[in-house]
């Protein structure tokens, strides 16, 4: 098993656990039905995509499947979400007010999402460019 298949399954863990920690810690209990539906959107297309790339062919093979690239765009996302988010908070003064205020409490699950998006996101590199072989009927020699 390759590292970057054990990287990753914590990163998936790791992401599914802050948002499952956001979503009891944001989402007030007088919340509409939309806000948890929202956080169950979430978390069940992250453990979907999870289960389609766990249960890919050979993960360990380094090939690239479907559920990885949807992973890696989500962890992109979940990333660029939870900075902007820590931003939001040192400008967020409203005890009431939407987002993060940047207090311990507040941040637990915003780290936890970040350690895990940003546990994936080191895993993401570039694969080589297949090398096309080219052959010259006119003048084989070259």
């Amino acid at each position: 098993m390759k590292p970057s298949f054990k990287i990753r399954s914590a990163a998936i863990i790791l992401m599914a656990t802050g948002y499952g920690w956001a979503g009891g810690h944001y989402i007030p209990a007088d919340a509409n039905i939309f806000a948890y539906l929202f956080q169950f959107t979430v978390i069940g297309f992250i453990l979907i995509m999870a289960l389609a790339y766990f249960g890919a062919a050979s993960p360990s093979a380094g090939k690239r499947d479907r559920s990885a690239s949807t992973l890696s765009i989500l962890s992109v996302v979940f990333f660029t979400i939870n900075i902007l988010n820590i931003a939001h908070g040192f400008y967020n003064n409203g005890p009431r007010s939407f987002g993060s205020h940047n207090t311990f409490a507040d941040l637990v699950p915003v780290v936890i999402i970040l350690a895990g998006s940003g546990l994936w996101i080191v895993t993401i590199r570039r694969f080589p460019k297949r090398e096309h072989q080219t052959t010259n009927t006119v003048n084989p020699k070259k």
